[in-house]
């Protein structure tokens, strides 16, 4: 595609997105984003050529952006446009699981979960809950690192739950670049704090461990996905 201005062919992807986008193809949509090629390869292979190496438009915006530099040369303002488009689907994501929030799915914030963490090299402790008619009231990362490494204790929990009116509570970290196999720590952390939470009559339903194979349910004793 040559250099936006301001009057395009309907043949072109930014002409389709002007007139019908419902009718683009995913290698139009993404040509448009990235305006122009690199490296003296045209937008519309370059395009392609992400699509067949992360399968769909999401996952080339989920791709590591370092990755996507090394890998395809797309440069620090391409990759930082993706980065930014990442957030956009996060911020998204959370704004729906919140508008809908008497009718969100377990899967809507185990979607949210792999977006935040994703990337992330630290461990990440998420907590989520919920509350009388199961309706969403939080999703927050809480902490990075180990909870006793930043200093966030079971007291902490309880106390924002208490304060949300909480019912029900999900806790969730990740496994940076490891199994979602959770460790005897993972275990009875999720054991202890249920106690503690059943004496304040809150239900803690699971602790979910993220890792690159999927998610796992402690209380389920398998991966969800």
């Amino acid at each position: 595609m040559k250099p936006f201005s301001g009057r395009v062919s309907h043949l072109d992807p930014r002409g389709l997105a002007l007139t019908t986008p419902d009718k683009m193809e995913d290698w139009e949509v993404l040509a448009v984003i990235l305006g122009s090629g690199c490296k003296n390869k045209p937008v519309d292979v370059l395009s392609k050529e992400l699509l067949l190496e992360y399968k769909n438009l999401l996952g080339v915006f989920l791709a590591p952006p370092s990755l996507l530099d090394k890998k395809f040369g797309i440069g620090r303002a391409k990759t930082s446009l993706f980065s930014a488009i990442r957030e956009l689907i996060l911020r998204v994501r959370i704004l729906e699981a919140f508008q809908n929030s008497s009718t969100v799915s377990l899967y809507q914030v185990l979607e949210i979960l792999k977006l935040k963490t994703q990337l992330e090299t630290r461990e990440c402790f998420f907590l989520i809950s919920f509350g009388p008619q199961k309706n969403l009231l939080r999703i927050e990362l809480l902490a990075r690192g180990n909870l006793m490494e930043v200093g966030v204790h079971f007291r902490d929990i309880a106390k924002i739950l208490l304060e949300d009116g909480a019912n029900e509570a999900i806790i969730a970290h990740n496994h940076p670049n490891q199994s979602s196999q959770p460790s005897r720590e993972d275990i009875d952390l999720f054991l202890n704090l249920r106690e503690l939470l059943f004496s304040l009559e809150i239900t803690l339903l699971d602790h979910w461990v993220i890792g690159i194979d999927g998610i796992y349910s402690i209380a389920e004793d398998s991966l969800l996905q």
